[in-house]
């Protein structure tokens, strides 16, 4: 095991992911083991992040300190769903059998991180890097052992990463995937993604897409874990000259979700869309922090994220625009809407634009209100029941987020995690 500086205000968490590093079996690379000794060193600095952070004001992994954190066990079977071109994922170890890599059109690569260390070792140093000032990331260096790579060169293609986590009794199985995801000038691709469980663990992602010179990306999203999973998940994207990558969530699943994406718009027309829908009942914690930065001018940005809370549900979502100088003919805008179901829910919701350029259009925005007891009492007049009713408005409200991808496979997923998380409403808080 790696030496740490002592460092006293680690907390007991930060403690123990530290030690689980140490028991990993050793990587047969001195690159991967150099990597691994940085970023732990890096971590055993910093620790897991606190509310003390200002990303991190309405978020806190304390809950971590009282857990039993472990390395996943051996299991090699799940009830896995995805189908087509598919990598899947126990515990954040690539399962082969579950996985389909056969029927790939000329010009992809799809590769666990395993199979991609082994056979193309080039590519996977030039884009695994440590983010800075991120500890969780650094975690993720620390503990670096499986993920996907992926590379489109060509005609359009569908792949899809399924992330799945076996049931852990009382302990909580700490895994930490990292992806790599490169759309080559002119590629079409759409990435399918899904976060699910039938147990509690702490899975911490991070992914690194590049969009290269008018590639097209549409990444849909679905966090669906089991109840009592932590799951933090950092996206960092880079879009250059006419490039697009749009971004498609439904969160549902979980104790705590934290999604992080840092998009940056590098080239000149480069655009990106962003929608989230997020629901969350009980004592579910659900965080959506974005950061977008327009680096060259006539680029285009679009933000709508919605959600519902019911129980004592809380939600943060944070959303920053930033368009640095010289970024001339900008266009950026955000918006936040979240409909309050139950007494004891809350919302931190906090828009953000920074602008350095000039000649540009930002907008930014944030509502939270109830449901619309007129339009309830129409339905309730008409014979709808009253759960139906509230279901029915709901579904209209956060819908529609979704409308700018239709046709894009996936959607449908979506729409129907929204109708099967609907159909509990009013059952149980």
């Amino acid at each position: 095991m790696n030496t740490l500086p002592n460092n006293f205000k680690l907390s007991p968490a930060s403690q123990a992911l530290i030690t689980l590093q140490g028991d990993q079996a050793a990587p047969n690379s001195d690159w991967l083991a150099g990597l691994r000794a940085e970023a732990l060193g890096r971590f055993g600095r910093a620790g897991l992040p606190t509310p003390k952070l200002e990303d991190w004001k309405y978020t806190d992994l304390k809950a971590l300190n009282r857990a039993t954190l472990v390395l996943p066990g051996g299991g090699a079977s799940g009830d896995f769903a995805a189908t087509g071109n598919r990598l899947c994922f126990l515990d954040g170890r690539f399962i082969e059998g579950a996985s389909n890599q056969d029927q790939l059109p000329d010009g992809v690569i799809f590769l666990s991180l395993g199979q991609a260390l082994a056979e193309m070792p080039d590519l996977v140093q030039g884009h695994i890097y440590l983010e800075n000032d991120r500890a969780l990331s650094y975690l993720n260096g620390a503990c670096l052992e499986d993920g996907a790579v992926i590379v489109a060169d060509g005609p359009d293609v569908t792949l899809a990463l399924e992330f799945l986590a076996s049931d852990g009794g009382t302990d909580l199985p700490a895994f930490h995937p990292r992806n790599i995801v490169i759309a080559k000038g002119g590629a079409r691709v759409t990435l399918l993604e899904a976060h699910r469980g039938d147990g509690a663990c702490f899975a911490n992602h991070v992914t690194a897409l590049i969009i290269e010179a008018g590639a097209r990306l549409n990444h849909i999203k679905v966090f669906a874990d089991a109840a009592g999973t932590f799951n933090t998940s950092l996206t960092d994207v880079k879009v250059a000259e006419d490039g697009y990558y749009g971004s498609a969530i439904l969160a549902t699943g979980g104790q705590l979700l934290r999604n992080e994406m840092h998009i940056r718009l590098a080239g000149e027309r480069a655009e990106t869309s962003l929608a989230g829908v997020y629901l969350a009942r009980r004592d579910q914690h659900t965080d959506h922090t974005t950061r977008i930065d327009h680096l060259s001018g006539n680029t285009k940005s679009r933000q709508v994220f919605r959600g519902a809370l019911d129980g004592k549900a809380r939600a943060v979502f944070q959303g920053n625009i930033v368009v640095a100088e010289g970024a001339d003919g900008s266009d950026g805008r955000l918006a936040n809407d979240t409909i309050i179901l139950a007494e004891g829910c809350e919302i931190d919701t906090k828009p953000q634009l920074e602008i350095y350029a000039d000649d540009v259009k930002c907008a930014h925005g944030s509502t939270v209100g109830e449901l619309d007891e007129e339009a309830l009492f129409y339905l309730r007049s008409r014979g709808v029941p009253e759960p139906a009713a509230r279901a029915m408005l709901v579904e209209g409200f956060v819908a529609t987020v979704f409308d700018q991808f239709e046709g894009i496979e996936g959607i449908e997923v979506l729409r129907t995690g929204i109708v099967n998380w609907l159909a509990e409403l009013g059952r149980e808080t």
